[in-house]
């Protein structure tokens, strides 16, 4: 997952929440001193007896928890754009100043881990990549292939964008299955699916020769 992609879950995560206010995306706002435009992942906007209150909400992909200074970053944003409240949304968790320093500043924070926030953007259709742990595999490739003897196979698979492994899922005989870079596996079917750089395969050939 990339951060743009990160982001766009924790938009989409506060979207989905019941509530007031107005969800915006990828905001500028001008600096209250300098008048620079400072960049907002999301913002809530919402009108309380006729006053206007926003509400900063900051995402951070990281590999590790949040240190005490990305939150003091994120809090000095808050300020410089005139946020009535600020929030911070990480993967992986806050370090214990971090989270000491967000409490004493009154600033929320939560974890929207890296699953949770592919479930977001692609319910149903990710899988976590068990040959690297670093990415995600979007089940985005599908189809049906006839053979010769008028049998069809129904399949569903993808890539790994991090190691580029393949994962594939059979509909005809169920098998779900890993596959590495230039690497193979025979499914139950008899096919013979193949992890290519330039993409995934099947070899039905097997399957015609056995019939």
């Amino acid at each position: 997952m990339k951060w743009q992609e990160y982001q766009e879950a924790v938009a989409v995560l506060y979207e989905n929440l019941e509530g007031t206010g107005k969800v915006m995306r990828n905001v500028y706002l001008p600096d209250v001193v300098t008048g620079q435009k400072r960049q907002i992942d999301v913002m809530i906007e919402l009108s309380e007896r006729g006053h206007l209150l926003r509400i900063l909400i900051d995402a951070k992909y990281y590999a590790t928890p949040l240190d005490v200074k990305i939150v003091e970053s994120v809090l000095a944003l808050s300020a410089a754009v005139g946020a009535n409240k600020t929030i911070i949304v990480a993967a992986n968790g806050f370090t214990t100043p971090a989270i000491r320093k967000a409490k004493n500043a009154q600033c929320d924070l939560m974890i929207l881990s890296l699953e949770e926030a592919l479930d977001l953007l692609v319910p149903d259709k990710w899988v976590m990549c068990q040959v690297c742990n670093a990415d995600c595999v979007i089940l985005d490739q599908c189809g049906v292939i006839s053979s010769q003897e008028g049998k069809a196979l129904w399949w569903l698979a993808g890539k790994c964008r991090e190691c580029g492994s393949a994962r594939i899922h059979c509909q005809g005989c169920g098998m779900k299955s890993f596959i590495e870079i230039e690497d193979s596996v025979i499914c139950g079917c008899g096919y013979e699916w193949h992890n290519k750089l330039e993409g995934i395969s099947i070899d039905l050939r097997m399957a015609s020769d056995e019939s």
